[in-house]
């Protein structure tokens, strides 16, 4: 049966701006930005850096050592002794990095699949946050291709490649760890970008939909036109960095990215949420809740929250992977 919980009374934002307020909101999205990618770029000096003939490596001592890492997130890394390890993987001719993270004997833990937003360096992640620290969940991550990793970021194209390819090389990453994961449960999130690479993923891979036992969308791109319609920076980055030719293969682009348009590729027994917050200036509300239309009528069962004040990833809702948390293993 279909789900959805309204955290408080829902309100539709004005599908019209006044142009101070179109300024004012990607002014502010511009400075976020700007902060967004110096921190992006100071974490990937720290924690992403590979020798030429390194493969694999331990990172665990220098995410507690760091002043990048969270007081609270090293704490619960000491405290329960989970580690970190950063590796790259092979993807379409390319190498791309991804890291790891568990607890002790964590052989039937649930597995969690990350899946970051932002694009090239601007979003990459600190490695411990409370996504890969969450519960007892063994939780693997990519980086994509691009920034920090070999080839072009493509935004929804062939990069899309490199979640089915991170779970082809999941094998021979427990070798190299000599460790057997054999999770009973395997879940996958993402966020903002991220949430349109997994259900693209999703749909292009009957290999990594058949491994999952729930998806959740935090704050996702969810709806190509939406994002284009509600956000002109958007739709110039489209047009300057990723290929994007208005009037010419614009239709064929869209489509090809759209999470949207390829519902219609996932199991209808797979359950999801779409989580996401009302006072998100990067994302536009219709994206999850146009998504969600789509979704019940593939006839998959679909669960909604929206968070009443919630900013883009609820970065502002201390409680948001206990959401998330919750409803994977209810």
């Amino acid at each position: 049966m279909n789900k959805k919980f309204y955290i408080a009374a829902l309100f539709f934002l004005p599908l019209l701006h006044l142009n101070a307020e179109e300024k004012t909101r990607e002014e502010l999205i511009i400075e976020e930005s700007k902060s967004a990618l110096e921190r992006s770029l100071r974490i990937a000096t720290q924690f992403y850096s590979l020798e030429r003939e390194e493969k694999f490596k331990e990172m665990t001592d220098k995410i507690l050592k760091s002043n990048e890492t969270k007081e609270s997130i090293k704490q619960l890394i000491i405290s329960t002794g989970r580690r970190f390890f950063l590796f790259s993987y092979p993807s379409d001719g390319f190498q791309v990095k991804g890291y790891i993270s568990f607890l002790p004997n964590p052989t039937e833990n649930p597995l969690l699949i990350f899946l970051r937003g932002g694009n090239r360096a601007l979003g990459l992640m600190h490695p411990a946050t409370e996504f890969t620290c969450a519960r007892n969940y063994t939780v693997i991550a990519t980086t994509y291709r691009g920034g920090v990793s070999e080839g072009t970021d493509e935004f929804g194209g062939r990069e899309v490649n490199d979640v089915h390819n991170l779970m082809e090389y999941f094998p021979i990453l427990q070798k190299k760890l000599t460790i057997q994961f054999t999770p009973k449960k395997t879940f996958i999130l993402g966020g903002s970008r991220g949430g349109m690479e997994m259900f693209l993923a999703m749909s292009r891979s009957s290999f990594l939909q058949a491994k999952i036992t729930k998806a959740a969308s935090l704050s996702g791109l969810l709806d190509m036109k939406e994002c284009m319609a509600y956000r002109e920076d958007m739709r110039r980055m489209f047009i300057n960095d990723f290929g994007l030719t208005p009037n010419k293969n614009e239709d064929e682009w869209i489509t090809y990215r759209n999470p949207l348009e390829n519902v219609s590729s996932l199991r209808k027994d797979l359950p999801i949420l779409i989580l996401q917050g009302t006072g998100d200036l990067r994302v536009s509300l219709n994206e999850g809740r146009n998504m969600v239309k789509v979704l019940e009528n593939n006839g998959n069962p679909v669960t909604y929250v929206e968070v009443p004040g919630g900013d883009h990833c609820l970065t502002n809702f201390p409680n948001r992977m206990n959401i998330i948390g919750d409803w994977f293993e209810n």
